[in-house]
């Protein structure tokens, strides 16, 4: 009799974590025991496959700024849950390049796992494709590569391809949202990687600032992307670290009582708070709790991201992202920047080529 009402009253408990979950994640449009507290790939499957991809990438993220650019700023945002329309994740890059950003960071949980909404998060990445390289980058033509080939330069930062080569300046993170569902193969599909770094140097000679991306969608490290960091595989470039920017999307500290804190466990959740002392890290960005949270501890500056998405903010908001702006002197300036667009209907969308029904 003991065993049965101990079984029912871990039953019980179950059933009420699991309800209280689906309660706290209400702002995502469909939400499922498994799309909150659980993927179906591991993280260290994900690290394995993104490590083979970074390999061909990593140089060409890396950039060099001009000698006299003397500044630049980036742009960052999170829990953007695109279904059929992706507005907001079209105005933030609209207003990244307004702006001058030199690129845009993404927190996870960036589509709902449905393969018509990665497809209208790849269209509206494609259409931006073409307004940010009519901006910032020139077309020759290398005869080095292959006789009337174009091929492409960033005025800016040097970097260079033919079109397909081309990567726009957009760099996510993998969100729980984002790996349920066999949500891992579209989303490797467009991105490739979910764990990688770049560098950002000032100048031929000057400071470098760096960029780094972990998997947390699980809500784990995993011991192979742990093993992978003590080996140091973001430690490539040995030259003094002037700033260190750390981007992932499971939260490591709670934004208010009635929102879930980590779900890393404890020794894992020391290890990162050391790594991120050893890093010297100037800020560690997280999201997935969709609850704006700043504090300090242990050095580094701790921001957890608001969500982006039409269901939590339907009229848009003044402070749903943030601009980091990074002066001459490595100091830093932060922005809380809105997005305010509404959701378009679906005569609208399907008239923009965008997908509103799924299968």
């Amino acid at each position: 009799m003991e065993i049965t009402m101990k079984k029912i009253i871990s039953y019980s408990l179950m059933a009420t974590m699991l309800l209280a979950a689906s309660a706290t994640f209400s702002s995502c449009e469909k939400v499922s025991p498994q799309g909150v507290l659980m993927g179906n790939t591991s993280v260290d499957d994900r690290v394995k496959q993104s490590l083979v991809n970074y390999s061909y990438i990593d140089v060409a993220l890396d950039k060099i700024l001009p000698n006299d650019m003397g500044e630049y700023s980036f742009l960052v945002g999170s829990d953007s849950h695109i279904t059929i329309d992706p507005g907001r994740l079209t105005e933030m890059l609209e207003t990244g390049m307004e702006h001058g950003d030199l690129f845009y960071c993404h927190l996870g949980d960036l589509a709902d796992t449905k393969a018509e909404y990665y497809y209208n998060t790849d269209r509206a990445l494609g259409w931006f494709k073409k307004q940010w390289m009519e901006k910032y980058v020139t077309r020759v033509t290398d005869e080095a590569v292959g006789e009337g080939v174009e091929y492409y330069i960033d005025r800016r930062t040097g970097d260079s391809g033919t079109w397909d080569e081309f990567r726009i300046p957009f760099y996510p993170v993998v969100g729980n949202h984002d790996i349920t569902h066999n949500g891992w193969a579209l989303f490797s599909d467009l991105f490739k990687t979910s764990f990688y770094e770049f560098t950002v140097q000032m100048g031929e000679n000057g400071p470098i600032d760096r960029f780094i991306f972990i998997d947390s969608a699980n809500g784990t490290l995993g011991e192979f992307q742990i093993d992978e960091i003590e080996n140091g595989v973001f430690q490539r470039d040995k030259k003094e670290i002037r700033n260190t920017f750390v981007f992932t999307h499971t939260n490591i500290f709670r934004p208010s009582y009635n929102e879930f804190a980590s779900t890393y466990c404890r020794e894992e959740l020391y290890y990162l708070l050391d790594k991120l002392a050893d890093w010297k890290t100037t800020i560690m960005f997280c999201g997935h709790v969709h609850a704006w949270d700043d504090r300090m501890f242990g050095g580094v500056r701790h921001i957890t991201m608001p969500s982006m998405n039409f269901v939590d903010h339907p009229n848009g908001g003044d402070d749903l992202l943030v601009r980091i702006t990074v002066k001459q002197d490595g100091t830093y300036k932060l922005d809380r920047v809105g997005l305010y667009s509404k959701q378009r209907s679906k005569e609208e969308l399907e008239s923009d080529g965008y997908k509103t029904s799924t299968k």
